[in-house]
């Protein structure tokens, strides 16, 4: 398979975007240390009725499946045998080495007792019947494989070429992984909606939610990778391999079409639709959430909007927010907990949840300046976007 050229950005790396998104990420872990030091009482609206918030949703749930785009173009290019897309692939990797670590990080942010953590991979700790384990451990395992994958761009920077070649064969060996794991845990995080019974609405507790959620993270992998070639245009003045996006949205439409099928035909067979109920919460949550995935599906099967790059931007983007707002839908909106109990979100938890996403983007800016991580720099105008909007990379 012949490998795309890729070259650093350059560029200044200190610039007012990279500088606030930092002090953003500098907010957020000072908060994680007062977290740490006095609680997750202190720092967060957690209560008895809810034991899971903003950070086990936002920063877990839809960070990883955010963080699908690597697995998804990892599945085309080395499955399907799609070697032209291979362009894409060391961004999306990129993007989803620091989703996981982010989601990983997470996740140990939100433990209690934080400073068990490492008891979970501890022989005589494991319990094989938990899909909490399960989650933790592929996770962990496949933020450690997506590391592994981006080594050979390093090994390229610093001019490494017998040892990137070596290592390269042992790729062979580590992308089955990288499919295999992402494949069991998505569906895993949906398997805790089953683990609450019925205290989750009926809209979103079914025996199926695990399928959902693999095959709607699937769609977010495809759409982050729509989203984030729009965004490398508009912010990093880089070609737009619009020809590419176009495939990837033939495919990605058909997987909506087949989400939308099993979600209703599910809804239909248990009946669950007699839960909406006028315009209660849970219902006007359910129909923002089938919208955002029915509008990009009436976008990409025009044949002349999904040639359009602004209507394809906002279809991966609807996606985006379509798979998050399932997420918050099944762990959240549709919960229903003990009587008098109610949650909203701190300060502190809405702040670290924004600083850990500013560290992606600042990660993300940082390396992609400094490695072989996207196609060199050429100027492309696509259908939907305009000459102008290339000036907008001197700045980030």
């Amino acid at each position: 398979m012949k490998l795309a050229k890729t070259a650093p950005m350059g560029g200044n790396i200190w610039t007012r975007p990279f500088l606030f998104l930092s002090l953003l990420a500098l907010i957020a872990f000072g908060l994680i240390i007062f977290r740490f030091i006095f609680g997750l009482g202190e720092a967060t609206n957690l209560n008895n009725g809810y034991p899971w918030g903003l950070w086990v949703v936002l920063d877990i749930h839809v960070t990883a499946a955010i963080g699908c785009g690597g697995y998804v173009l990892a599945v085309v290019i080395y499955v399907m045998n799609k070697g032209e897309f291979h362009t894409l692939i060391r961004p999306a990797l990129l993007a989803s080495a620091f989703a996981y670590t982010l989601a990983s990080f997470a996740a140990w942010v939100d433990i209690g007792r934080w400073w068990n953590f490492y008891q979970i991979a501890l022989p005589w700790n494991i319990n094989l019947n938990s899909v909490m384990f399960e989650i933790a451990i592929c996770m962990a395992l496949y933020t450690v494989i997506l590391w592994m994958e981006l080594v050979p761009p390093v090994l390229e920077h610093y001019g490494k070429d017998r040892l990137k070649k070596a290592f390269s064969k042992s790729l062979y060996f580590i992308i089955p992984l990288g499919i295999v794991l992402p494949t069991m845990h998505q569906s895993g995080l949906g398997g805790l909606i089953v683990a609450a019974g019925e205290k989750i609405s009926p809209l979103w507790q079914t025996p199926w939610i695990g399928f959902l959620f693999l095959t709607s993270a699937i769609i977010m992998g495809f759409s982050i990778v729509i989203f984030e070639g729009a965004i490398t245009v508009l912010g990093l003045g880089r070609r737009l391999e619009l020809h590419l996006y176009r495939r990837l949205a033939k495919v990605l439409r058909w997987a909506l079409v087949f989400y939308l099928l099993v979600r209703f035909a599910d809804l239909l067979y248990r009946d669950a639709l007699t839960a909406l109920s006028g315009s209660s919460t849970q219902a006007i949550m359910f129909y923002i959430e089938i919208a955002l995935f029915v509008l990009p599906t009436v976008i990409l099967f025009h044949p002349r909007w999904r040639g359009n790059a602004r209507l394809l931007f906002l279809a991966a983007t609807c996606l985006l927010l379509s798979g998050a707002v399932l997420r918050f839908n099944g762990l959240i909106i549709g919960y229903t907990p003990s009587a008098g109990y109610v949650y909203f979100p701190s300060v502190i938890e809405l702040l670290v949840s924004i600083g850990l996403l500013a560290v992606e983007a600042v990660g993300f800016i940082y390396i992609v300046k400094r490695f072989p991580i996207l196609p060199p720099r050429k100027k492309t105008v696509a259908p939907g976007t305009s000459a102008a909007q290339q000036t907008l990379a001197s700045n980030v």
